[in-house]
């Protein structure tokens, strides 16, 4: 792929765009938040006994298609909500799949690799997903522009990201710290945090979309 001219992005502009986001799309938002939490949680409670290896790869599995389906559809609804869709007509959802579980398969291994090599992926692919489901893109096609277009942005989208997140990631820890493993509390409050970095993510990812590729130009932009 040619090298494509990069955009340099603000800290505070990232986190203003992502909030603007999950404003327009705040009922889809809330939907997805309370769907994920409920599902999720019922699923742990009643495989809580499950603990055998294969059960647990089950468990996960189980999750994360419950997650994959559940983004694809507010994301979805999150770029025809900020008029940044262009795709025309064919479904998306076969690409989204495949994208979010091969980057995630990848980001999980560079995280066990110290850490820094996952969060150097999360940034570079960072819009990849809304590439898929606003425009149509191809899983590769997606990596490769995300990874060109991200250039020179890690550490302002990955601040961004922390300050967006850090409160979540606290309930998430603390859920984790706090309770048995067991705790029916400790499952919920852990899960809503959860929830709420999925959501926030996904409209983190839809911003910045909107901030380096735009809208079509036969809509008014919402990102200008």
């Amino acid at each position: 792929m040619a090298t494509v001219v990069t955009r340099d992005l603000k800290i505070g502009a990232i986190i203003d765009k992502t909030l603007g986001v999950l404003e327009r799309a705040a009922v889809p938002a809330l939907i997805y938040f309370a769907a994920l939490t409920v599902i999720n949680c019922t699923i742990t409670y009643f495989t809580l006994a499950m603990t055998a290896p294969l059960q647990a790869l089950a468990i996960g599995l189980l999750k994360m298609v419950v997650g994959i389906v559940a983004g694809y559809l507010l994301l979805n609804a999150m770029v025809r909500k900020t008029n940044l869709v262009s795709r025309k007509g064919e479904d998306a959802f076969l690409a989204f799949f495949g994208l979010s579980l091969l980057s995630g398969i990848a980001v999980l291994v560079g995280m066990v690799l110290l850490i820094i090599p996952g969060l150097f992926l999360i940034a570079r692919w960072s819009i990849a997903q809304a590439l898929v489901v606003a425009r149509g893109d191809g899983v590769m096609q997606a990596f490769g522009e995300s990874w060109e277009r991200t250039r020179g942005n890690e550490f302002q989208i990955l601040m961004a990201m922390l300050a967006l997140l850090v409160v979540f990631i606290a309930i998430v820890i603390a859920a984790s710290a706090l309770f048995e493993k067991t705790d029916i509390i400790g499952i919920v409050v852990g899960q809503v945090g959860s929830s709420a970095m999925s959501a926030v993510s996904l409209a983190m990812g839809v911003a910045l979309y909107g901030m380096i590729i735009g809208a079509p130009k036969d809509v008014a932009a919402t990102f200008e």
